[in-house]
């Protein structure tokens, strides 16, 4: 175990994305019982807690083995940059139980693990035999050494997943690269109805963002060599999906901005 020091397209035009913003708040008032929030996308369970994850350690259920053979799919087949080499230098962000650790330092030894969690990264690292940087991803001081940062479904569980995006970029050097995969927000009204219907409980906060959005903020931040894809046509928990997904999930290039769940890859500018 060895430990990091250093912690500090589609254009936005349509009514179509006013009136979903418009139903979002009112949705989520009525999950709130009430209660009010300053930003419509965010979403705060009772009581968040940004260490959830870390207190379900390895007895959570909210991971499926099928969401996850998909989603490390779409890294390693779809987004992962050809130039990808196994002497880079690589920093995976949100960590979690290493669920995505294990491929990644499977193929990039020199792998660093990082959650918000002190003790599920020190557990990972421990585990794997990788480097550990723990603290959260929004205060990452700017090192600029990494070849590849990689971060699957962590950044809508942060503070502010646009200011995650800017602290994974900081620990990039120049010409490095970024994967990251995150929930549509497309889909964000079935989050809410499920949390209305009792059917999902969450004690953590979840901020999803438009795949447009997202292409905008890396055009505006210094990335070149932008690549979407995505998974999950429909939400995966749809009986009888699973048989039929995975072949959608091949046309994620081109169907990402109406999937459960989007990823890009991006190269920082020189």
């Amino acid at each position: 175990m060895r430990r990091w020091a250093g912690l500090r397209e589609y254009p936005d035009n349509a009514a179509h994305w006013r009136t979903f913003d418009a139903v979002s708040q009112r949705s989520r008032q009525i999950v709130q019982r009430g209660k009010t929030c300053s930003r419509p996308e965010e979403l705060k369970m009772t009581g968040p807690d940004p260490l959830y994850f870390e207190k379900l350690g390895e007895n959570w259920n909210l991971v499926s083995q099928y969401d996850l053979a998909q989603r490390i799919r779409l890294i390693f087949t779809q987004l992962m940059p050809a130039p990808a080499s196994p002497l880079w230098k690589v920093l995976e962000v949100g960590c979690g139980v290493g669920f995505i650790s294990r491929p990644l330092v499977q193929r990039f030894p020199d792998l660093t693990v990082n959650d918000i969690s002190g003790k599920l990264t020190s557990q990972v690292s421990s585990s794997l035999g990788c480097h550990e940087l723990s603290g959260d991803c929004c205060d990452l001081v700017p090192q600029g050494i990494f070849d590849l940062v990689v971060s699957s479904e962590a950044i809508e569980h942060s503070r502010d997943p646009y200011l995650a995006l800017r602290g994974m970029a900081g620990m990039l050097k120049p010409g490095g690269w970024m994967i990251v995969t995150t929930p549509n927000k497309l889909y964000y009204p079935l989050l809410l109805l499920a949390i209305a219907c009792r059917l999902r409980t969450f004690e953590g906060s979840e901020i999803w963002t438009w795949p447009w959005k997202t292409r905008q903020w890396l055009r505006k931040n210094g990335f070149t060599q932008v690549n979407f894809s995505g998974c999950h046509l429909l939400p995966w928990q749809v009986p009888g999906i699973q048989s039929v997904a995975p072949t959608l999930d091949r046309l994620g290039w081109l169907l990402y901005p109406v999937m459960v769940n989007y990823g890009f890859s991006a190269q920082k500018i020189s």
